[in-house]
C-alpha cells in the first residue's frame, strides 16, 4: 500500500512549512529509508560531538536526538488515536520543557541511537497496520483538525529538518 503526503490545502500552515522536505509520495516507504539515514547518521557521529550546541541555550546533539524520540512517540500516540477514531482534543506540548525535563545530557550517544531506533520500529508497525481509512480519520491535536496521514508526514518532515540543522550548525 502507499500512503501519499497529505496535499498542501489540508496541511496547516505550521506543517505547510515542511513540505520541502518531502519530495517522495509513498511515505512508509520513505520512513523505511529516513530510518535508514537516521542509523548511517548516529553511526558515524564523534564522540566529542555528542555534547557539542553550536551556540549557547541550544540543545546538545544528544539532545536533538532524544526530541526526535521523544516527538515521534507523541505523534505515533496521536496517530493512533485518531485511527480509532478517539475524538480526544490532544494539547500542543513544549519541545524545550521535555528536553529540559529528560536526562538526554546524561546518556550515551549509543543508549538513545538504540531508543530511537526501537521507537522507529514502533512507529513503522503502527503505520503500515493501519488502512487508508485509518489514515484520513480526523482528530484534533494542539487545536488543529489533523490526521494520521499528518502524523506520518511529520514523523518523516521532522527528522529530516533536524537532520539539516544537524548538517549545518553542529558539522559545518
Amino acid at each position: 500500500m502507499i500512503i501519499k503526503p497529505p496535499s498542501s490545502q489540508q496541511l496547516s500552515e505550521y506543517y505547510r512549512g515542511y513540505l520541502k522536505y518531502l519530495p517522495e509520495e509513498d511515505m512508509l516507504q520513505t520512513l523505511r529509508i529516513a530510518t535508514d539515514e537516521m542509523e548511517s547518521m548516529l553511526e558515524k557521529i564523534p564522540a566529542n560531538k555528542e555534547t557539542f550546541r553550536y551556540a549557547p541555550g541550544k540543545w546538545m546533539l544528544k539532545e536533538v536526538i532524544g526530541h526526535l524520540c521523544d516527538t515521534e512517540r507523541i505523534l505515533t500516540y496521536r496517530a493512533l488515536c485518531f485511527a480509532r477514531n478517539d475524538k480526544t482534543s490532544f494539547p500542543g506540548f513544549d519541545e524545550n520543557e521535555y528536553v529540559a525535563n529528560s536526562n538526554f545530557k546524561n546518556r550515551t550517544m549509543q543508549s538513545i541511537g538504540i531508543e530511537y531506533l526501537i521507537v522507529r520500529e514502533a512507529s513503522l508497525a503502527l503505520f503500515n497496520s493501519l488502512d487508508e481509512t485509518d489514515f484520513d480519520r480526523i482528530g484534533m491535536a494542539n487545536q488543529t483538525n489533523t490526521s494520521a496521514r499528518h502524523m506520518l508526514y511529520f514523523c518523516i518532515v521532522h527528522q529530516r529538518h533536524h537532520f539539516n540543522i544537524i548538517r549545518e550548525r553542529y558539522y559545518k
